[in-house]
């Protein structure tokens, strides 16, 4: 089941405009750049495999027109670094009819010391800025108006892909899909979106990004802004009248290590649009290479990024700012909430509801901690949340008894 949209804020009228309207894709890809022959072989595989996002019905209606592609290759700042991506970019300026069947433009740069960005960051790499500065470029922003010249009017989403991509599996079929389904539901098309990533189903790896992924469409049924909406595959809408999305990546008043959770801290800033809607589907995913990070555990049927894995699930239920600290959780006496000021480190406090709620033996013990629930959402009681924990934990009873018969 594809979940249900929530929209914050309140209700915007039917608008029969929207009706009809094309949906375009400006596509962000930052792309590491280790060497020339690296850069210039995954710059290749991409934009040839760009055109399976669509099925062949679609293709045949020349969407590709309706596509562009933003790359940003990167890498930590080095005297020869800056050689390579001089390299690339005199290479990559020079007409290739190989790749003119989608309109795409290439901007290199650097971060840490002496770098183009993030001068004050020498060591952790900075996925905030690194993207931060991919939309707000002019050749991003020049794309957008080319997008919207012949047709101001219509959508124009900046989908988010990183460049381990293996196959885009149809993902724009079914964001054109998605978006057309909630046209017909309200006029209201999404202002995020998601589908998800997997990896290919011939990788060990595979069964347990679906649960993975199949878990976080659960709790998106519930309430789709208590769900994290992966790098790897998100799509957001650009505003009218904007060339890029006028929101940023980069956290306030973060801390210098506070450089990743990307579209957490987008997501959390477009809220303040004030009317939104989400939606994290089960249509087709994305799929991208296994990454180092994934180690499997639980008889191979998660990983160290899985929903279920408790911390990690507490973590995309507050990534997207959809939740207040509202009470004090105490976890050496679960069964009291208290009133009152909130002490400092309270979003750790509180998360050890969330993980406590969600390691539950039984229904029963559930149920009782489900009253003491220290958060709200726009001034009230987050039971949303209880109910995706609880929708969640349908698909860690599925894995318990599956891993019995292993």
């Amino acid at each position: 089941m594809a979940s249900k949209p929530v929209s914050a804020g309140s209700k915007r009228p039917r608008d029969p405009s929207v009706q009809g309207l094309k949906v375009k894709f400006l596509i962000n890809i930052p792309l590491k750049v280790d060497s020339v022959d690296q850069a210039l072989r995954r710059y290749g595989y991409l934009l040839e495999k760009l055109p399976e996002g669509f099925r062949k019905e679609d293709k045949d209606k020349k969407v590709l027109e309706d596509v562009a592609v933003i790359f940003g290759m990167n890498g930590k700042y080095t005297p020869e670094l800056e050689g390579v991506l001089k390299t690339i970019k005199k290479t990559l300026d020079s007409f290739n009819p190989n790749y003119a069947h989608i309109k795409h433009s290439v901007i290199t740069y650097t971060w840490g010391k002496d770098g183009t960005i993030a001068q004050d960051n020498p060591d952790c790499v900075p996925y905030q800025d690194i993207r931060e500065y991919l939309k707000n470029n002019d050749a991003t922003k020049k794309l957008v108006e080319e997008l919207r010249e012949k047709d101001p009017n219509c959508l124009v989403y900046f989908s988010f892909v990183d460049s381990d991509t293996v196959n885009f599996n149809s993902i724009y079929s079914e964001y054109i899909q998605i978006v057309q389904e909630e046209l017909r539901k309200d006029s209201v098309p999404p202002t995020v979106m998601s589908t998800g990533y997997e990896v290919n189903r011939n990788s060990e790896h595979h069964i347990a990004t679906w649960l993975d992924r199949m878990t976080r469409v659960a709790v998106a049924e519930v309430n789709p802004l208590l769900t994290y909406y992966p790098e790897p595959n998100f799509c957001v809408l650009v505003q009218q009248g904007c060339d890029t999305i006028t929101e940023s990546f980069i956290k306030p008043k973060r801390n210098k290590k506070q450089r990743n959770m990307e579209s957490g801290v987008l997501i959390s800033q477009i809220k303040e649009r004030g009317k939104i809607k989400a939606v994290f589907s089960d249509k087709e995913p994305i799929h991208i290479a296994v990454p180092e990070r994934f180690k499997l555990s639980g008889k191979g049927l998660k990983t160290g990024q899985s929903a279920l894995q408790e911390m990690i699930f507490a973590i995309c239920t507050y990534a997207n700012g959809e939740l207040t600290n509202a009470r004090v959780y105490n976890k050496q006496q679960p069964d009291t909430v208290t009133q009152g000021k909130l002490p400092k480190g309270i979003a750790g406090i509180n998360r050890a509801f969330i993980i406590k709620l969600y390691n539950c033996k039984d229904d029963k013990e559930f149920e009782e901690l489900a009253k003491k629930n220290p958060f709200d959402i726009d001034g009230e009681v987050a039971t949303s949340l209880v109910e995706a924990i609880r929708a969640a934990r349908e698909y860690r009873k599925f894995l318990y008894e599956f891993e019995k018969k292993l």
